[in-house]
């Protein structure tokens, strides 16, 4: 009997430990993350979810813009609740993080602490230039707006 359970055992526990990657998003640590006054260097948050093929993308971008100027720094953030198959289908970008997830507040309360005026749609960028200038994209991201938002070359 015991050997039956010990797969079911270990799989549980890697479920724990890929969703034990991302710092669970309140509201409080939201408007944190959002505050331009927040980040000393050019910033990228991210919203992406896990069923967003455009959310995909960006993240393939970010990757590629990281590697070449490593100046830039990437923040993720799921919008959607941990689960243990968001690690898998992020760590594949090879972006450093910091990476977040939603937590326990409700997912209207987050998506209202991270900006008021946001409808919900996904991806959603902000970008900082480091010196208290913050930029708003919803969509797919291109190098050039980046390069615009943050002062960075590519």
């Amino acid at each position: 009997m015991m050997r039956r359970l010990l797969p079911v055992v270990l799989l549980v526990a890697a479920g724990s430990l890929a969703a034990a990657e991302f710092t669970p998003l309140d509201r409080a640590e939201a408007q944190r993350l959002l505050s331009a006054d927040k980040h000393r260097q050019p910033t990228v948050v991210t919203l992406w979810s896990s069923d967003c093929g455009y959310c995909k993308a960006n993240l393939k971008l970010l990757s590629s813009l990281t590697r070449n100027n490593r100046k830039l720094r990437v923040i993720t953030v799921a919008a959607e609740p941990e689960s243990a198959h968001l690690w898998p289908m992020l760590s594949r970008y090879g972006l450093a993080g910091p990476h977040y997830a939603y937590g326990s507040d409700s997912p209207e309360a987050i998506a209202y602490a991270i900006d008021p005026n946001w409808g919900g749609e996904l991806p959603r960028t902000f970008l900082f230039d480091g010196a208290g200038r913050k930029e708003r994209i919803s969509g797919v991201l291109t190098a050039p707006a980046i390069e615009k938002a943050t002062g960075l070359r590519f």
